[in-house]
Parts: C-alpha cells; sequence; structure tokens
C-alpha cells in the first residue's frame, strides 16, 4: 500500500464529511418542519448518482487515475454518504411512531439510489468526452 493512496483516501474522506456536515446544515437551515430526514436523503442521492458518474468515468479510463479514484470514490463519497446514519435516522422515526415516514424514507433511499446512480453512468456514457 503507498503512502499516496492513503492520503488520497485520509484527504478525500476529510473533505467529504465536510461537505456533507456543511450541506446537512443548510438543508437543516431551511427545511426545519419535516419528520422526514432530507439532509441525509440529499447527501445520499447525490452521492448516488455521483458514484454512477465516476464509475462510468474511471472505467473509461485506463493509465494512471487511481490516486483520483480513491480521493473521490473511496475518499469522498464514502464520507459524504451515509449508510450508518440513514439506517439510525429510520430506525427513530420507527421508534417515535412515525412509520409511513421511516418506510418513505427506507423505501425512497434505496430506489432513488439504485436509480441515480444508473442516471449517473448513463450521463457520463451519453456525454462522455473524447479518451
Amino acid at each position: 500500500m503507498q503512502i499516496q493512496s492513503l492520503l488520497a483516501v485520509m484527504l478525500g474522506g476529510s473533505l467529504g464529511a465536510l461537505t456533507r456536515y456543511l450541506l446537512g446544515w443548510g438543508v437543516a437551515h431551511w427545511f426545519k418542519a419535516s419528520h422526514l430526514p432530507l439532509a441525509t436523503f440529499l447527501v445520499n442521492m447525490i452521492g448516488c448518482f455521483l458514484i454512477g458518474l465516476l464509475a462510468a468515468f474511471f472505467e473509461s479510463k485506463q493509465w494512471g487515475l487511481e490516486h483520483l479514484r480513491l480521493f473521490l470514490m473511496v475518499g469522498f463519497l464514502g464520507s459524504f454518504t451515509t449508510f450508518s446514519t440513514y439506517i439510525w435516522e429510520s430506525a427513530i422515526l420507527f421508534r417515535t411512531e412515525h412509520m409511513l415516514a421511516g418506510i418513505i424514507n427506507l423505501g425512497a433511499q434505496v430506489f432513488l439510489g439504485l436509480l441515480l446512480a444508473a442516471a449517473g453512468w448513463l450521463f457520463y456514457w451519453s456525454v462522455k468526452p473524447g479518451v
């Protein structure tokens, strides 16, 4: 394992976490009256689209982009999106008797997440610049 790989993941992770925190703060500031965890939903959906887009991008490249891939996909998106928070917030909704909101949160993130990952993939291949 190379030190450059570790640094790429570490730097991407710190920037992804900071971006997630700031976006979460902004969403909470602007959308106060909701039982749905909109901040987590938004970062996860953005992350799903970006992971599809970046997966297509890195698949199309065959030369020396491993550190950039680690920075963006493992580091940045790995800390920007959050499965554990998604599950915890869903559990809170169920525990506080917001059953419908919990079901919507779980189902919408899985279904829309898959659609957005596919959309990111297809978007890249539809506008792909010359390789």
